[in-house]
């Protein structure tokens, strides 16, 4: 084989290799999107919004499909639906569905790698995708765990009961990272529980912070209600 010859063959794979497996810089995360989509949002400001000029309403009628991919899971009872929106870091798109997280190349549809948590209980109405923190993803489950896998392997890092799964809380919304936050939301409707949000600790998911929907008893606010339960329930 010859070494030299083959140098600029090997480049771009090597090139590409080393850019799907760098992890998020959390610069990233105060900019607005263009080269990456890092968060549920694009960005902090909750616009959605690109300022990439490329395409606009003048030439938006010669996009043509590029590719297409079919992701499953072996273990779905019923059709697995993609309600997420995509994260895009380093050519690598992040999507889920319920009890499911997939990893694929974004200029071929090639999937990465698939995750796949246990068969549970909960409601499988829609999650809406993954929050990113370094090289770590985070997401929550239908019977209201949150779980850290690792981003280049998609492997597990751990998983936390973040509420009693016979409550039947829903957990579908995708995490935000905020500096070293993870922070989460459930909501409790279904059995006319409060809902909560709270902040974990993305190395450990050990419990930062939390910030039930109504206030409990001691906390500020109580007062404005006639009594303790119809605060505990919201109304």
């Amino acid at each position: 084989m010859n070494l030299r010859a083959s140098i600029p063959l090997l480049f771009p794979l090597l090139v590409t290799c080393l850019l799907l497996g760098q992890g998020l810089d959390p610069k990233v995360l105060r900019q607005q999107p263009t080269s990456a989509w890092p968060t549920y949002n694009g960005d902090y400001s909750g616009r959605r919004f690109s300022p990439l000029k490329q395409i606009n309403s003048t030439n938006v009628h010669n996009l043509s499909l590029a590719w297409a991919s079919r992701f499953s899971s072996a273990s779905a009872s019923v059709p697995i639906t993609i309600k997420s929106t995509p994260l895009l870091v380093n050519g690598v798109l992040y999507l889920t569905a319920p009890n499911n997280v997939w990893a694929a190349d974004v200029r071929t549809g090639r999937e990465l790698w698939h995750y796949q948590y246990p068969p549970n209980t909960g409601s499988t109405i829609g999650n809406r995708g993954v929050g990113m923190y370094e090289n770590w993803l985070f997401f929550e489950t239908p019977d209201s765990h949150l779980v850290s896998l690792d981003a280049k392997t998609g492997k597990e890092r751990w998983k936390i009961e973040i509420a009693d799964p016979k409550l039947d809380y829903t957990s579908t919304v995708a995490p935000v990272v905020v500096g070293n936050h993870i922070l989460i939301g459930i909501g409790g409707d279904h059995l006319d529980n409060p809902g909560f949000l709270e902040s974990r600790d993305p190395e450990t998911g050990a419990l930062q912070w939390k910030w039930w929907t109504t206030p409990r008893k001691g906390e500020p606010g109580i007062e404005s209600w006639p009594d303790e339960y119809a605060s505990a329930h919201g109304t």
